[in-house]
């Protein structure tokens, strides 16, 4: 049963989407993949280090490297998504496109990668996500053909990407990324930069892993240290409005702090919620009796969204996932 929180959000948020997409004559997956916002380009190519490029859809980022002996890309998107991909590639170079790899398992950063496996790429992921993809198959996924544990390191030359997987957190089979010799650490769904204090674009985190979520920033935020990386690149488009129905991409990265913030949110966040149980009041009612003045400062703040966030908290505390 969903709780009143929910109710209403579906109500006020996502049920006008979706008579949209009916009037239009298209799903909701079409009308994320044509999103682009008033001021804002569908895609784009963004120089990140020597050969190391930020690649974006619409809302989505992926990474790709080009090196002498190949091109290692990341997350396809979709097929339209890799379609655009594989021409910016062509215009950089005429290597082919030898590795792709998947950072978690989530079908809206996954799909589309058939064009380059068609091309003879190896595709890779943490190896969780290819139970996950053979017990829940899409048929616009391509499984991964190399699996690791923790570590991988892959080398094209002098150049490469460091894979670290250091338990579940957004999903069970979530990695970072150290490009080499690049000092940027690339995540999807843990930060996305250039602050960590922000709403989440879907409050719900129906696949975020509590009980082992903290710890797993905790590990990052200690890999970047070790490493000395000082900047961090994340999955998804930010942008601010410019006061004139426009808006303006904010900056790629962040400091290395922003992990820093986003964890310390969590905590933030958990907090509120447990407090609030330890009084007495039952999980289900938690959300609704916390303050949530000390959020609003979070970019992007809603107090329904907020609220439900908050819900989804309370359920971890609850069940115990």
């Amino acid at each position: 049963m969903h709780s009143p929180l929910f109710m209403m959000f579906k109500m006020k948020k996502v049920l006008p989407r979706l008579l949209a997409a009916v009037f239009l004559g298209l799903s909701p997956r079409t009308l994320q993949a044509q999103f682009s916002a008033p001021g804002i380009e569908p895609a784009s190519v963004d120089a990140i280090a020597e050969g190391l490029y930020s690649y974006r859809w619409g809302l989505y980022r992926s990474i790709f490297l080009i090196t002498k002996n190949g091109v290692v890309v990341t997350d396809p998107i979709s097929t339209d998504a890799t379609k655009r991909m594989r021409s910016e590639i062509a215009k950089l170079t005429d290597q082919p496109v030898k590795y792709v790899i998947y950072s978690h398992d989530h079908w809206d950063h996954i799909m589309g990668g058939q064009i380059f496996k068609d091309e003879g790429a190896e595709f890779i992921a943490q190896e969780n996500c290819l139970t996950n993809m053979t017990a829940n198959p899409h048929p616009d996924i391509v499984l991964p053909d190399t699996t690791f544990s923790e570590k991988y390191a892959l080398r094209l030359g002098e150049k490469g990407l460091d894979l670290f997987y250091f338990g579940p957190s957004d999903g069970d089979c979530n990695i970072v990324m150290i490009p080499r010799p690049a000092n940027v650490l690339f995540n999807v769904d843990l930060l996305n930069p250039p602050s960590g204090r922000y709403m989440p674009f879907q409050p719900m985190l129906v696949d975020y892993r509590w009980a082992t979520g903290i710890d797993v920033y905790k590990e990052i935020e200690s890999l970047m240290a070790e490493e000395g990386i000082d900047s961090v690149l994340g999955g998804h488009l930010v942008m601010a409005p410019n006061g004139d129905g426009t808006f303006r991409e904010l900056p790629l990265t962040g400091p290395a702090s922003a992990m820093t913030e986003r964890r310390e949110l969590w905590e933030q966040a958990m907090k509120a919620v447990k407090d609030e149980i330890d009084k007495g009041t039952p999980a289900y009612l938690a959300a609704q009796r916390v303050d949530v003045t000390p959020f609003e400062d979070l970019r992007g703040y809603d107090e329904i969204k907020m609220r439900l966030l908050l819900d989804r908290i309370a359920a971890y505390y609850a069940v115990g996932h």
